[in-house]
């Protein structure tokens, strides 16, 4: 897996021209999860900051999603300003906006906010 300082690994290819979603942190274990039938290519970055642009560049298909550990959205700026040079569509996928007062298991804390492998 990739290191701290924000390098891209891929996970898992997909054809050519297929989506790319990219886990942050600890979603890739959900997010592989719940892509494993989907025609996608899936990267990880530990963390966003610093971004590795060009590795997004190299990869990044027309439509990109984000899979954040975070509030939906955190990452995306940095994300979209690497990948200006042509037209993309994005998804964020993250904590949602909203006050939560859920308590159990990390898993359970996931499951409530949607971001386990279900919810993605």
């Amino acid at each position: 897996m990739a290191g701290a300082d924000g390098r891209v690994t891929v996970v898992r290819r997909g054809t050519l021209g297929a989506p790319l979603v990219l886990a942050i942190g600890p979603m890739l274990r959900p997010v592989l999860k719940a892509t494993t039938d989907l025609d996608v290519t899936v990267a990880y970055a530990a963390t966003v900051r610093p971004l590795d642009a060009e590795a997004l560049r190299w990869l990044a298909a027309a439509k990109v999603a984000i899979v954040e550990p975070y509030l939906e959205g955190t990452s995306l700026g940095a994300i979209a300003s690497a990948l200006g040079d042509r037209p993309r569509r994005f998804l964020a996928i993250g904590v949602p906006n909203e006050e939560h007062r859920h308590y159990g298991t990390p898993l359970d804390h996931l499951r409530a906010l949607g971001l386990d492998a279900a919810g993605i």
